[in-house]
């Protein structure tokens, strides 16, 4: 690529930017307003996710109370009027499908979209209607990076974070949240990934939620955590248990020594240990595959050869 070819090359790219910043410059004013107001500093990236709220119970009891009465007048209709009752259950299947899609638009109805602005100080959740609600980075005790199993035996889908904030509010950080000023969105690393090398890397680069959490929140919580083993202190996570000696499990008599440990690896859902010699020793502790990521960050703050793969 020429000098001239790289330059058009970068002017469109900013082009497609300062689009994106015009579009959300609503947005960013207003975290520049709410960061200034509950002096979380200044922002570091606004981001955007759709919320359907779930249904009340009251809601939920309106929304099927026709079915009961549907089905009693068919049953009722078939023992009075049979001849009449067998055009309705013609179209019940039609019925039906309205029923459903009514359903789901009542649901789609509800649909919000929340705002998470990031702060050097911390974050705020700002919903359509009420105040921001605001958390402090140094109020965050722990970070889990959460993940569910896709369905195969080896995979794992990323779901985002859940902190907890002292006192013992727990806050989701799903990964859904979109990085509002990156004009091409999750799909932006795949393209990346498609082109040429030099035009790829050209590609403007955003901080994803998970970037933001995780160089905010993580990287303290994990410092903490660190600096407490070193202390003496014992780190849990689910049943794998971190000390200043070594790690171990919920049935080892003591933890296996860090000088006898070759390698760490985590998984979602699993922890296997290598020693020098001898057997690996597994750990599946966390069902649902949480908190693996966090947990390596740990381990590696403590000068422990460990890695951590994305997969069962």
């Amino acid at each position: 690529m020429s000098a001239r070819q790289r330059q058009e090359l970068d002017a469109a790219f900013q082009r497609r930017v300062a689009q994106r910043q015009q579009q959300s410059a609503a947005n960013w004013q207003h975290a520049v307003q709410v960061g200034q107001g509950l002096g979380l500093g200044e922002p570091l990236g606004i981001y955007h996710a759709e919320i359907t709220p779930p249904l009340g119970t009251r809601r939920v009891l309106l929304l099927i109370a026709p079915v009961p009465v549907f089905v009693a007048g068919v049953v009722l209709l078939a023992l009075w009027a049979p001849d009449a009752a067998v055009p309705v259950l013609g179209v019940s299947p039609v019925l039906a499908g309205g029923y459903i899609l009514g359903c789901a638009l009542a649901a789609r109805r509800r649909r919000f979209t929340r705002w998470l602005y990031g702060y050097t100080g911390g974050l705020a959740e700002a919903d359509p209607e009420g105040p921001p609600r605001p958390v402090r980075w140094d109020e965050v005790t722990d970070v889990v990076d959460e993940w569910s199993s896709s369905g195969s035996e080896s995979g794992w889908d990323y779901d985002g974070f859940r902190l907890t904030i002292a006192g013992g509010r727990i806050l989701p950080v799903t990964a859904g949240y979109s990085n509002a000023l990156d004009p091409y969105g999750p799909a932006g690393g795949i393209i990346a990934a498609l082109l040429p090398g030099e035009v790829g890397a050209a590609i403007p680069r955003f901080p994803s939620i998970g970037d933001l959490i995780t160089g905010q929140a993580v990287s303290r919580v994990v410092a903490r955590q660190a600096a407490a083993v070193r202390a003496g202190g014992v780190l849990t996570r689910g049943d794998v248990r971190v000390t200043r000696d070594g790690i171990g499990g919920p049935k080892d008599a003591t933890p296996t020594p860090w000088a006898a440990i070759e390698r760490i690896e985590l998984r979602p859902g699993r922890v296997k240990v290598r020693p020098f010699t001898g057997r690996a020793r597994t750990y599946d502790n966390y069902r649902d595959g949480s908190g693996y990521s966090v947990l390596c960050r740990v381990l590696l703050e403590l000068g422990v050869q460990a890695s951590f793969e994305a997969r069962g």
